[in-house]
This record gives C-alpha cells, structure tokens and sequence, in this order.
C-alpha cells in the first residue's frame, strides 16, 4: 500500500470493498465523498452522527439474520490485545479487534479500516492518517496518541513477531501517526506491519481490571456481551458503530448478523453432532471422516478451502541442546512420517507440507512439490542419528505443544516416530496462555510444535519463523545463522523477491532443517444452508459478521 494521496487511497480501496464485499453505492463514492470526512472541526456532531445514521447501520437486519453460532475448536484464553496466539484466539480475534488496514484476501491490497491513508514520506518511514471519528464501545475517542501506544506497548510485549520491523512509531498530530521501519520494505510488508496490531484506547485498557483478557472495549462492529472460558463468547452487533459510511465498512467489519455466538467444542466429533443437534450453524473443525455425511445431506453445505497455517516443528537452537546437530534435526525430520499423521490427525483434511508454508501464498513454487522433503525413512533417520553422536536410549528430549486435540495427536505420533530411534520424548501440552508465555524460553523445550502463516508472501511464514531481527538476535527458536539472515534480507525485497531467490532460502532451510514443515490442514467449512457465503480472514478464519444469509435465516 505505497499510496501517495489520500484520495487514490480511498478509490483503490473502495473499489476493493465493492468487489470482495458487494457493500458500496459506487466504485467512486469514496472520492466523492471526500470532504464529508474532513469534517474534525466540528467533532461534538461528528461523534452523534452515529444516531442519525441508524437505518445505515442496521442495513445487515434487511438480510434477516439474527443469530448464528460458530463452533470453534478451542477457547481463546486470553483475549487481550498484546498476547501471543492460539488457536482459539485466532478464531475469535478478528470479531473483537480492528486494525489499522485490513487484507481481505491474501495477494490483494489492504482496504482502509482505522487508517484512512498512508503517505510514504522517505526510504523507510510512512506517515498514517486516520479517520478523525473513530469511538470504541464505551464512547472513547481514538486518535493519534491510541495508536503510537498500541504498537509501543504491542512491540514491548514481544508477542507480534513482524513489529520487529519497527524502530518507531510516534504521534505527530491528532490524527497522524509517523512510523519509521527498520529497513526498506518488500513486497506485502506495508500492509502486513499496519494490519499486526489492533488499534485500542489506551484510557480503557489502562482501566480495565484484567487489561482485556476477560471483556475487551474495542472499536469493532460487535461487543462482547458474555464469555465463559472453555463454552462460549456471545457478541452483539453495535448501533453506535462509527464507521457510518457503507461505502467505507471493510469487509470484515460487516455485520449482517445480530447476534454471533462461538460455542467452544474441543471435540472434533463433537462438531459434527453440534451440527446436526442443531446446537452450532458452522463450523470449520468437523473431522474427514464425518464430511461426507454433510456432503450428501441437502440441508448443508460443504465449503472447502486450504488452511493457510503450517503446522511447524521447531527444535531449540540454544547453547547445550541436543539440536544444535544438524545430523540429529535431520533424522528426526526422516523419523516422522508426516503422511500418516495427516491420516492420524485429521483423516482426508490435511497435506503434508514441503516446506514451511503453501500454495496458498505469492511465490510458493510447485515445482517442491515434486521434490524431496524428509519423506519418511527410517534407514536413513538412524544413519542420522549415528551420525550425530548420540546412542539409542541415550537421549530424553521434552516436546511442548499447545493441549488442543488435533496439536495433542501431532505430538503422539512424534512421540512414537522418535522412540523408533531410542529417543524419549515427554511430551508437556499446556494451556494457549501458559504456551505463549514459556515458548520464548529455551529451557522450557528441546521441540516446539507451533504453526506459522504471517503475511501473504511464501517469505511470510520463513521470516515469521527466521527472522532475526524479530527475535533479538536470534531465530524464533534460538539459532543464529548470519548466512540463512542475508537471504532472507534479500528475497523480502522488490528486486530480490524472484524465483531463484525463493527456491535459493527454501533449498538452505530445507538442509539446515532449524524447523520442520509437518503438515497443513484443508478446512472442510460445514454450514446450515441459511448460510450462502462464507468469508474467511488471510488465516482462514471465520468471519462470520461477514457471511451471507438466506433472508430467512
């Protein structure tokens, strides 16, 4: 998003939001409608101006939906704006928060959602202008000053990998934000950066009791009204919400349902009898072995789509741990046969991956498809295993993974694949909260099952993963490879995002194998047939604000 005038910015954009999300007059409103969004001066109506405006913002009730429930696989935990994910926060977090831009689609450019341009005013600093009405639920007003601290306090928590990108972020105006990044930005980074961190009034986090975890305020289209750890969370949709303008609600902030419900079930059958009980209207964790019942039952509706998260194993890099060998990272690699935990873990909904990452991103080359990436051999896993130095029964390594079903499975059929090998693995799956907190720690693992995506280009996930500069000096997972950081430099840029640069950093962490790519899930997204569309976030989320309903859903 390298625009240069507020008025093309609101024009691209706003012929996006009439495509993806069918929500504009037309194309060019937004141009038109310019000067009515330079109306600060006269701020006491422009913060009433929601009331006014009420059958605009009811416009969604005309669809006749009025309540939907979600099941989820997990309970979010923790739904403060500067923790670490899981993957229950990520199935809700997209319902609570709104950023500064918004990515509909990955490979598209981001809509405006806070921000209402961006001006790039040298190499490496951009200055953000938002919209000079935006109120959170509890009537705060946003501005500048809400911003700066959200990314400062977001880039202290150290949670949000990409913002260490950032050497600074600073008010320079009520509504103008200065950010100066680090280095000269690629392909995808602008955007990713600017939509990373949600947007918050610093007055209501500071005042709230638990900073957020239990009843965030937040500027989105819906309010929290109820959540009950481990069963569900109830959101209502807003008459007061600020963006007024149809033309100017991002794809993710519609909200063509009253009432979104997320019912919590950790029990992958148990989505399929939610469905069918009639308890949940959608859902995106139903197991392969039961879509085919939905497939051929009229009253459903079976949407597919390729999960954008790789399901990643990361060994510990720091000083003393076993996995500084090369040869042992390798022969666990030959150990697992990530085939057969697909068919484990989630029977015809899943692919084994051939790097970190998938087709699904800008850049990711087939041609790996057909290449080799540690298929399953167990010959060569032990001549490995030799090879590094180590005796069968010599070794008890610790495996920590989040305790969500599918990732407590994955973690089984490591443990077996290993034990082939002599290698004990003890195997701690702790709560969402409890993981993000010690998987920045190198004596609370020797292997890490995590999952990666980050941004829209097939670098996305590697630097999430690599990146130095991200991860004080080291990678995610504690190594320190100057060679593996120069590549990456370089492919992230306009000039070096090519093929052969892509497929050079893909073929160097295939060999130094710091990180494992396991597998990617196929989302087999079942639904009522009152739903008519689905609409997914870049992590291929939920949003269920956004969704199509039959007028008598």
């Amino acid at each position: 998003m390298n625009t240069k005038k507020a008025l093309a910015f609101l024009l691209v954009l706003s012929m996006m939001a009439l495509v993806l999300a069918g929500c504009g007059p037309t194309a060019t409103e937004p141009a038109v409608e310019e000067p009515a969004a330079e109306e600060p001066a006269v701020e006491e109506p422009a913060a009433e101006e929601p009331a006014a405006e009420e059958p605009a913002a009811e416009e969604p009730a005309a669809t006749g939906a009025s309540e939907v429930v979600v099941a989820i696989g997990a309970d979010p935990g923790e739904l403060g704006p500067f923790v670490g994910m899981s993957m229950g926060r990520i199935a809700v977090l997209k319902a609570i928060y709104e950023y500064l831009v918004e990515t509909d689609s990955m490979g598209t450019e981001a809509a405006p959602m806070i921000a209402k341009s961006v001006e790039q005013t040298g190499d490496m600093t951009y200055v953000v202008t938002i919209f000079d009405y935006v109120y959170d639920s509890a009537g705060n007003h946003i501005t500048a000053a809400d911003v700066a601290w959200s990314y400062n306090t977001g880039m202290a928590g150290g949670y949000m990998r990409p913002l260490g990108d950032v050497e600074s972020v600073t008010a320079t105006g009520d509504y103008t934000v200065e950010f100066e990044f680090k280095r000269a930005l690629g392909p995808g980074d602008l955007d990713k950066l600017l939509s990373e961190c949600p947007i918050i009034s610093q007055a209501a986090y500071e005042a709230s009791s638990d900073q957020f975890a239990t009843m965030p305020v937040t500027t989105g289209p819906y309010v929290l009204t109820e959540y009950v750890p481990g069963s569900s969370l109830v959101f209502e949709r807003r008459a007061d919400y600020w963006q007024t303008d149809p033309a100017l609600v991002t794809l993710f902030s519609q909200s063509n349902v009253e009432k979104i419900i997320f019912q919590v079930i950790t029990e992958p059958a148990q989505h399929a009898i939610a469905l069918e009980t009639g308890t949940a209207d959608i859902s995106a964790s139903v197991s392969g072995d039961d879509i085919a019942r939905f497939e051929s039952n009229p009253d459903f509706t079976v949407f597919k789509f390729q999960d954008n998260l790789t399901q990643v194993l990361e060994f510990n890099g720091s000083e003393g741990s076993p996995f500084t060998s090369k040869e042992l990272r390798q022969a666990v690699a030959y150990a697992i046969d990530t085939t057969a935990m697909c068919e484990a873990v989630a029977p015809g909904a899943c692919g084994a991956a051939h790097t970190i990452g998938n087709s699904n991103f800008g850049g990711y080359l087939t041609q790996w498809d057909d290449e080799s990436y540690y298929e399953y051999d167990l010959a060569k896993a032990q001549e490995l295993f030799a090879a590094s130095g180590y005796e069968p029964g010599e070794l008890t390594v610790t495996l920590l993974a989040q305790n969500d079903s599918r990732t407590g499975l994955m973690a089984q059929v490591i443990q077996a694949a290993l034990a082939e090998l002599g290698i004990t693995v003890e195997i701690n799956q702790v709560e969402p909260a409890v993981f993000n907190e010690i998987n920045t720690d190198p004596t609370q693992y020797d292997l890490l099952i995590n999952a990666a995506a980050g941004g829209d280009f097939v670098f996305s996930p590697w630097l999430l993963v690599y990146d130095q500069a991200r991860n004080n000096g080291t990678t995610a997972n504690f190594f320190v490879d100057e060679d593996l950081q120069a590549l990456l430099d370089s492919v992230r840029t306009a000039d070096g995002f090519t093929p052969e640069n892509v497929d050079t950093v893909h073929q160097y962490q295939k060999e130094q194998m710091y990180a494992y790519g396991l597998l990617s899930y196929f989302n087999n997204v079942v639904g009522v047939n009152g739903i008519t569309n689905v609409i997914r976030d870049t992590r291929g989320q939920l949003i269920p604000g956004a969704f199509e309903y039959a007028p008598d859903f």
